[in-house]
């Protein structure tokens, strides 16, 4: 074996992400463009932004209805016909709808952009809704949602959702399958026409944008398209259930679901970053306590995280895992018993430097390449954030004491606070 085999590499600790931000430049039309260019292959990735999610909805599902017809048709083609398009050019095309924003996306090889971008915007400025998709992705939808309510994983998280929130609020999802019949194709019009125009879009341009690429997108989408709206601008108000505690019935489940959470700061609260590393610590990764004590321990579950889940206007602390059906109180007495323990004693620094490091490592994920890069940058922007955040997350994960997190944990993780929903089996 030659001796340089023999010896380890050196192990560099992160100290700054250089983070180049993207180039921005407002389009005549009012539609935010930012660039970031790189990589090594000839592939562009689009993302297009509107402030279309559900909390601009008039009624349920008109955010979802709307992305989900985008592509379904124009006044001068098909649905098969756009779809046809995008495949015999080997591209990939989506819309997603979300809680604050919807996007649409199209990944392609950049010689293929003269051939698309009209395409694109053609979809998404002239979308026709045709009567005949609308019924049958609504057909569909409902199919899907009644599977859904079968499965005990969904239908604690959601019920949770709703349980903490309120069923009416916007980030709430709909109580039951039922709620596709009421959607109604002129619900769905109106969303898109509302929230779908160029000064209520951004779009995320990354991958091989050279100039040519640029002016491709100035020319497709330069020009005001779509007629402004003004938004609803009332705080809904967050109605949550006086009961902390449930169990849904499901007696057809294979195992039980339990969703155990409350609202924490958002992510302009000073608390936020170390909120998370605390988070990680209790759920967040292979090695957490969670998954060490009902999983590595006990084997009450294959599988056991926790996050806090960002939105624009919220935050929520979730810990989800589906356990053996007779082991379920006991699984949540273990789990609050967990909280309990980061509340009182201090983690000790044999377990904090091995998280130091995969956070950071995890960090340096997600920068790698242009498309994970504008991806990153989407997020802080959408949430009102610079990059200077991604310099505070380094920092608190690289000089946050044991002492800091009990305090943290104290503060936001007291049992007694949480709800706690459990479906299946009694």
């Amino acid at each position: 074996m030659s001796a340089f085999r023999k010896i380890a590499p050196p192990v560099n600790s992160v100290e700054k992400i250089d983070f180049v931000e993207p180039i921005h430049l407002l389009l005549p039309g009012g539609t935010s463009l930012f660039t970031l260019y790189g990589g090594t292959q000839e592939v562009v990735k689009l993302d297009f932004s509107f402030k279309a999610g559900t909390w601009y909805e008039n009624a349920k599902l008109e955010s979802l209805m709307a992305a989900s017809l985008i592509s379904e048709g124009t006044s001068g083609k098909t649905a098969r016909q756009i779809a046809d398009r995008i495949d015999f050019y080997g591209a990939q095309f989506s819309s997603h709808p979300y809680f604050d924003n919807n996007y649409i996306s199209l990944l392609s090889l950049k010689k293929h952009l003269p051939h698309l971008l009209p395409l694109l915007a053609e979809v998404i400025q002239d979308a026709s809704f045709p009567e005949n998709e609308f019924e049958i992705i609504r057909q569909k939808r409902k199919q899907r949602a009644l599977v859904d309510a079968e499965k005990v994983g969904l239908v604690a998280q959601r019920f949770f959702m709703r349980a903490l929130m309120g069923s009416g609020h916007p980030y709430a999802p709909i109580p039951s399958p039922d709620a596709y019949d009421e959607a109604t194709l002129e619900g769905a019009k109106s969303h898109y026409r509302r929230h779908y125009y160029s000064a209520n879009a951004t779009l995320f341009a990354s991958g091989d944008v050279d100039e040519g690429v640029q002016k491709m997108i100035v020319d497709n989408f330069g020009t005001a398209w779509g007629t402004p709206f003004p938004f609803k601008k009332d705080q809904p108000q967050v109605q949550s259930s006086q009961e902390r505690r449930v169990f849904i019935e499901r007696e057809s489940a294979n195992q039980n679901a339990i969703t155990i959470g409350k609202f924490v700061p958002n992510q302009h609260h000073a608390d936020s970053a170390g909120l998370k590393l605390v988070t990680t610590i209790l759920g967040g990764y292979f090695g957490s306590r969670l998954m060490s004590n009902l999983r590595e321990e006990k084997g009450y579950t294959y599988g056991i995280h926790a996050s806090v889940v960002s939105f624009v206007r919220e935050a929520l602390f979730m810990v989800h895992a589906e356990v053996t059906a007779e082991k379920t109180d006991d699984a949540i007495k273990e789990i609050f018993f967990e909280m309990q323990r980061l509340r009182e004693e201090l983690v000790p620094e044999s377990e904090l430097e091995p998280l130091r490091s995969f956070l950071l490592g995890r960090m340096l994920e997600d920068f790698d390449g242009p498309f994970a890069r504008s991806q990153s940058f989407s997020s802080l922007y959408e949430a009102g954030l610079d990059v200077g955040y991604f310099d505070t997350i380094i920092q608190t994960i690289k000089t946050i004491t044991p002492e800091r997190i009990r305090e943290l944990a104290f503060t936001y993780l007291d049992p007694e606070s949480m709800y706690a929903v459990a479906a299946g089996k009694r």
